[in-house]
């Protein structure tokens, strides 16, 4: 009778680990390489004031932010990406480009701020 019953229990609690591995967020990495503050909007009304040479981290994201995806420079140029941003991507701003790094290709480069 303890054998089963101490299955039952390493069974609730393995499967209590795999919930809780799901439900954990990743965050989203902004960097700003421009030479002046961006705006970056997500979603419908969610914006992220971006620093020169600085960055802003989302923290804990469950869900991916719907395309477009817009950063406006400080000239007045706005650049709208047509992909969504996910948890664990990076969002890269420079002077000219803004550059999309999804999570999985993180994974093996290391690449964050300063990458």
């Amino acid at each position: 009778m303890r054998a089963g019953r101490g299955a039952a229990v390493a069974g609730v609690v393995v499967g209590l680990l795999a919930l809780a591995g799901c439900a954990a967020g990743q965050d989203i990495e902004i960097e700003n390489r421009a030479g002046a503050d961006v705006t970056v909007r997500l979603a419908d009304d969610e914006r992220s004031e971006v620093t020169p040479d600085g960055g802003a981290v989302l923290l804990d994201v469950t869900e991916c932010y719907a395309a477009p995806v817009a950063v406006s420079y400080a000239d007045g140029r706005v650049v709208e990406l047509d992909e969504g941003l996910c948890p664990g991507d990076l969002l890269r701003v420079t002077e000219d480009d803004v550059a999309l790094v999804r999570a999985a290709d993180r994974a093996g480069t290391g690449a964050g701020a300063g990458a």
